[in-house]
């Protein structure tokens, strides 16, 4: 009886918290008109059409605090026929403010404000954009099938600058419609939240509440509510290169140094609004992290990271019950050992070359998600 008793008991406190959770918030899709100037110092004039997102709720330390005034995250939000506007002011004291330069995509002991969309309300699949006090960018991409929920490997093109001043530091942005997927639908209603972090103070703070205990962060999104006639444009980016190595290799007799210039081109294009077409023309990879040798005695092959960009955006549709593996595109050619064992040390032949590694001069992937 007494199990029954804390069985009911703890249902009942259940439904209870579960009434307590707070309705999603709300915030109306306006358009912006008037010519937004994006260079850091917001003109209060040029976002009287913005709609304003206050009251952020505190993550951590202390779950479900109400952000202090003292340091109080107010946010401009509104679209174009070109793209998203996103601005905001963070007060804080200047010598509160963590700012380093970290690089691309790298957070390191920043302070940041970052946005999440999630533009086919699916709470599955969202694009994040970050920026720092320093005007360092981060974006990623959220799929379910992440390992790390957010792969931060995906690139877009956007604008921003910030602007530090003694009441905190501020921040416009411009997010082009071509740099993020969405529906065609005349009337569309996105996902959305706002998130800021002090690192100081070690604080985060989201503009739609989020609780540690429910599963998943895009559960808990806000709305923006209303876009009208937004069409997703052209999508469609060329990225030539050219590459220049110059290989010094030890050897006994001398320097031997060898000379290779490579050069190739990566297309992505937009076949509508679901569906990408990405092609590379002789690829180069040589700016991914190598791999660490492993001594494996296991039955069982070492399946290393994928790093080459061209096989980890997108990627995520096809991670299937680990049957793909993008690896084994590109590995070294499978008689390279048998090679050297036959013929390597046999004086009757002269073995001119045995390539270490395949050259990959094309690859091509068509990726998408309907509805």
């Amino acid at each position: 009886m007494r199990h029954f008793f804390l069985f009911f008991s703890l249902a009942l406190f259940h439904q209870l918290a579960i009434g307590q959770v707070p309705p999603a918030k709300n915030v109306a899709a306006n358009r912006i008109t008037q010519k937004i100037t994006i260079d850091g110092d917001i003109k209060p004039q040029e976002w009287t059409e913005a709609s304003i997102l206050e009251g952020f709720t505190e993550l951590r330390p202390r779950l479900n605090d109400v952000e202090a005034n003292a340091h109080k995250t107010t946010i401009y939000l509104g679209y174009s026929d070109q793209g998203i506007y996103f601005a905001g002011y963070c007060k804080d004291s200047k010598d509160s403010i963590s700012s380093e330069l970290a690089g691309r995509d790298g957070f390191g002991n920043n302070d940041f404000v970052g946005i999440v969309f999630d533009t086919y309300k699916d709470r599955q699949n969202a694009f994040e954009y970050f920026v720092t006090p320093l005007n360092e960018q981060m974006d990623a991409k959220v799929a379910p099938s992440n390992e790390d929920g957010e792969d931060f490997s995906w690139n877009s093109v956007f604008e921003s600058k910030t602007k530090i001043t003694d009441e905190g530091w501020t921040f416009e942005i411009f997010i082009p419609f071509a740099s993020i997927r969405f529906s065609k639908k005349e009337l569309q209603d996105w996902g959305v939240n706002v998130v800021r972090r002090r690192t100081k103070t070690g604080e985060q703070f989201f503009w739609n509440p989020i609780d540690p205990n429910v599963n998943g962060f895009l559960t808990q999104e806000g709305y923006w509510n209303g876009l009208k006639e937004i069409k997703p444009p052209l999508r469609l980016q060329l990225s030539p290169y050219i590459s220049y190595y110059a290989n010094h290799f030890p050897n006994p007799e001398g320097s031997d140094i060898t000379n290779q210039v490579n050069g190739g081109l990566d297309v992505k294009v937009g076949l509508n609004q679901a569906y990408t077409l990405d092609a590379t023309l002789i690829p180069d990879f040589g700016q991914v992290v190598t791999d660490n040798r492993i001594l494996n005695l296991t039955p069982f092959n070492v399946q290393f990271t994928e790093n080459r960009p061209f096989f980890t955006e997108g990627t995520e549709l096809f991670n299937k019950a680990g049957i793909f593996y993008s690896r084994r595109v590109g590995a070294t050619p499978g008689s390279t050992a048998a090679v050297l064992n036959k013929y390597g040390n046999d004086p009757n032949y002269s073995l001119n070359k045995n390539p270490g590694i395949t050259r990959l001069y094309n690859a091509t992937k068509f990726s998408g998600r309907n509805k």
